[in-house]
């Protein structure tokens, strides 16, 4: 049973089924007949235990209709995966990418399933020779797979590192190139890129977008259109991350809606810019 389900919360996600995979997405479902922009993350996204997602309030600011196909956990992959998700972010007039973890993109040492990309799929026998103490048969998801690995031995994590990395970094290039159409790259969390420790797997779990930093950050950004920064107030890190509980430490990994709606002002600017060029 997941956590979300054990929640009352009062929320209407009025998901549907859509894509090659027939992946859930928060509704409603959007009119693609129509022009619009294409927002594409993870649950940061998707908004989970949010009662209005920053793609719900970034529509209502731009006046324009913004299609959410945030899905929680997803890595780039997911999208890359997903022709019908990919076309339709190629046919938007624009796409908001927000920065995903490094731990949900299959690699040479791992990989992960398809449509749920925290659940560990397969170790490598690299992966098992940097590591024989472990049962890698114990874990069915990937931040407590690499949590073990760092408290194991942090100096062989450090071979981890530098592969999650590579793998996201070309990850995310690619998909990029492969959505034909303005891209704008959005940091969204309550800590920055330069954050301590963000590669540190307890804190990168708890921190998300988890096991990104600065540097990787810089080494995408040249390929979009746009970057957007938002590292979340102190009042809005400090709301409740749930409808109705006010200790911000449940579901924090989750932002909460003044972070939202602080998101959704900081991209109205350049959202709404990339569409003014489209249309000269």
């Amino acid at each position: 049973m997941s956590f979300q389900s054990v929640l009352t919360t009062g929320l209407n996600y009025d998901e549907y089924r859509w894509g090659r995979s027939r992946q859930v997405f928060r509704g409603p479902k959007p009119d693609l007949s129509q022009p619009y922009v294409a927002c594409i993350g993870g649950s940061e996204t998707y908004g989970r235990f949010a009662m209005s997602p920053w793609p719900t309030q970034l529509e209502k600011l731009i006046e324009y209709p913004c299609a959410n196909w945030g899905s929680p956990g997803a890595g780039p992959t997911f999208f890359l995966k997903d022709p019908v998700v990919l076309e339709a972010c190629s046919n938007a007039r624009a796409c908001v990418i927000t920065v995903m973890g490094a731990h949900v993109t299959s690699n040479r040492l791992f990989s992960v399933f398809v449509r749920r990309n925290m659940r560990l799929r397969e170790v490598s026998e690299t992966m098992r020779a940097l590591y024989p103490e472990i049962d890698f048969s114990e874990f069915r998801f990937v931040a407590n797979m690499l949590i073990a690995c760092w408290e194991a031995s942090p100096e062989r994590f450090k071979v981890v590192e530098i592969e999650l990395r590579q793998a996201w970094v070309a990850r995310m290039k690619e998909l990029i190139e492969d959505i034909e159409t303005p891209t704008i790259l959005c940091w969204l969390s309550d800590s920055s890129p330069e954050m301590a420790d963000r590669m540190e797997p307890f804190n990168a779990r708890e921190n998300p977008p988890s096991f990104v930093d600065r540097s990787m950050i810089e080494e995408v950004k040249p390929h979009v259109d746009y970057y957007v920064e938002y590292v979340a107030s102190e009042e809005a890190a400090l709301g409740p991350r749930i409808p109705g509980r006010q200790r911000p430490e449940i579901a924090r990994r989750c932002p909460s809606d003044m972070m939202h709606a602080e998101a959704a002002e900081l991209l109205s600017d350049p959202v709404s810019k990339v569409l003014g060029l489209r249309f000269l």
